[in-house]
Formats: structure tokens, C-alpha cells, sequence
């Protein structure tokens, strides 16, 4: 399958480079929320691909949910139904996604566009970058639960009943996003971050993030008891014993060669 408003590409360093690409604004219709379903999915099925870094198009990351298509939605009684479940998995899709996913917010990222970044695993941001939850003014509902993740529960009642603006220095302020460069800086502080990450053990990495994803709601100690499972299961595997081996014998791990 060829995507029409996505561009792909995996580094030799195993990481895959996914960048929304649909003029002007990298709007999400519905073709482009299958497309990146389809392009997360296939990400955690390949072992070549270590880290993913999602990113957009031109000077704007996304700017949401394409409005133009909402007039279809009526036409059928099942059809806004159906359009739901796709944009609420395509929200998951970086979350559901085995490997690491970096969202690198070149600029706006706006309604469904911030909802995409906030499901990412870690948030990078251009000086130029915003984001905002603006759904009451087009008519809409939906955000809120991304809106609370990072924000006080004062703060994110703010931006959804006013639709105000976040920029990049006070998203790093809050600790929302880990580093905010110039623009063109951006893609390379992405992959910097990416590269650290790709030369890990693949296996530990993925259920580092399993760990991540499964505990966000569990209690101290039961996540906990949870993760010491994961690390008795880790402990047998091959990548396990090269990590004590390379730690011991002070050098860098060889991952994935017997």
C-alpha cells in the first residue's frame, strides 16, 4: 500500500521517519487517519524499525480535523459512527504502537492535530510551534481527555472553553514537551533523541513502553509487581545477557547478532 498523505522513510539506523503530507495544513480526513493507523501498524510489525518520529509537512504540524468533510457525515445514519471509531484509533495509533514514537511538532498543532502529538511517547516542538483545542468554535466535542493529561484541571478547562493558544516556550515550561529549537533544527534534535534510543536493546525498549502504556491507570504496587514480571521475562532473553555483558566488559552492546 502506497500512502497518498503520508511520506515514509527508515533511516539505516532504524529509525522511520513518518511525516503527515497534505497540503496546506496537514488536515486529517479520513483517508489520512486510516493512512496513519495503517503506517503505525506496520511500524511495530517491523523489526527494522527501532523508533518512530512523526512529524508534518511545511510549517504546520496539523491543523485537525478537516471540517470540509463533515457535511458527508450525515448523509448515512452509520457513517458518523464509523468516523468516530477511525479518528479515535488513529488518536491511539502512536500509543498503540510497540515502538517508541517522537512526535517532532514543527508548527500548529491544532484540535485532532495536538490530540495526535499527545499520544506520542516524547514531544519535541519548533520555536514556532502552538497548540490549541478550538473544537467549540467549529461546532465540536472531542479533546478533552488529551486536554487533562497534561494540563491542571483549571488550566485545560481555560483552553477548551476559550480555544486560547500555547506556544512552544510555555509548553516546555510546563515540561509538555522536552526541547524547543529553531525550526530547522527540529527533524535533527528528533532523530538525536531517536538514534539514543534505537541503539537499545529492541526487546526491553518495547516492553519499556508496554510498561508505560498498561500502568498509566494501576495502582503503586500492583504496577510495580506488574513491571517485575516484565523483568524476570526480560532477564531470559539473549538481549538481556549481551546488556550484563557489555556492561561488564565496558563496551558498547551488540543487539540482535546471536
Amino acid at each position: 500500500m502506497e500512502f497518498s498523505t503520508l511520506k515514509t522513510l527508515l533511516n539505516d539506523d532504524g529509525v522511520l521517519v513518518v511525516t503527515m503530507d497534505r497540503p496546506p495544513v496537514n488536515a486529517q480526513n479520513l483517508l489520512a487517519r486510516e493512512e496513519l493507523i495503517e503506517a503505525f501498524d506496520r511500524a511495530s510489525a517491523d523489526d527494522a524499525v527501532r523508533v518512530v518520529v512523526l512529524t508534518g509537512a511545511g510549517e504546520v504540524f496539523s491543523a485537525g480535523a478537516d471540517i470540509k468533510e463533515r457535511g458527508s457525515l450525515v448523509a448515512e445514519p452509520h457513517a458518523y459512527v464509523s468516523h468516530n471509531r477511525v479518528t479515535r484509533e488513529s488518536f491511539f495509533a502512536p500509543a498503540d504502537c510497540q515502538k517508541p514514537v517522537i512526535a517532532a511538532i514543527n508548527g500548529p498543532a491544532i484540535g485532532a492535530g495536538y490530540a495526535l502529538a499527545a499520544m506520542c511517547d516524547i514531544l519535541l516542538a519548533a520555536e514556532e510551534a502552538w497548540i490549541q483545542m478550538p473544537e467549540i468554535d467549529r461546532g465540536l466535542l472531542g479533546g478533552v481527555q488529551f486536554l487533562k493529561q497534561h494540563f491542571s484541571r483549571s488550566r485545560s478547562r481555560l483552553l477548551f472553553f476559550t480555544g486560547r493558544r500555547v506556544d512552544a516556550a510555555e509548553l516546555y515550561r510546563l515540561g509538555i514537551v522536552d526541547e524547543v529549537v529553531p525550526r530547522r533544527d527540529l527533524l535533527d534534535a528528533a532523530l538525536v533523541v531517536a538514534r539514543q534510543i534505537a541503539r537499545k536493546s529492541p526487546d526491553a525498549v518495547r516492553r519499556a513502553k508496554a510498561a508505560f502504556t498498561a500502568l498509566e491507570e494501576v495502582p503503586l504496587r500492583d504496577g510495580y509487581r506488574w513491571e517485575q514480571t516484565q523483568t524476570f521475562e526480560l532477564s531470559q532473553t539473549a538481549d538481556a545477557a549481551e546488556a550484563r555483558a557489555s556492561f561488564l566488559e565496558k563496551r558498547e552492546p551488540r543487539y540482535g547478532q546471536g
